[in-house]
């Protein structure tokens, strides 16, 4: 690679390994942790909403949003240990991206 290349490669590298890689990797944490817990917030407030406020069918009905807001809880448990799993092995071949003998 020619050297005046190297001016323009060191900062795009450097911005690319220290800042851009982890945020993605924790947007993409934060957002799918969050998307979970609306979901659960959204079936259990309008389970309580027919609880409390419905009449005697929608309080048996009420019991519907409620076992898919538990069921839900139990997927995003699972879906938490996958993006465990992604975010350590992104991280791992970032850090030996960037630590390799070709950088």
């Amino acid at each position: 690679v020619p050297a005046w290349v190297y001016i323009l490669l060191a900062p795009i590298e450097l911005v690319s390994t220290i800042i851009v890689r982890p945020l993605t990797l924790a947007v993409r944490l934060f957002a799918n942790m969050f998307a979970g817990h609306m979901l659960i917030l959204v079936f259990m407030l309008g389970a309580e909403y027919m609880l409390i406020e419905g009449g005697a069918a929608l309080k048996a009905l009420s019991v519907v949003p409620f076992a898919l807001g538990i069921g839900i809880t139990f997927f995003e448990l699972l879906i938490q240990f996958l993006q465990a799993y992604v975010f350590v092995l992104l991280t791992a071949l970032y850090i030996a991206g960037a630590i390799s003998e070709e950088h």
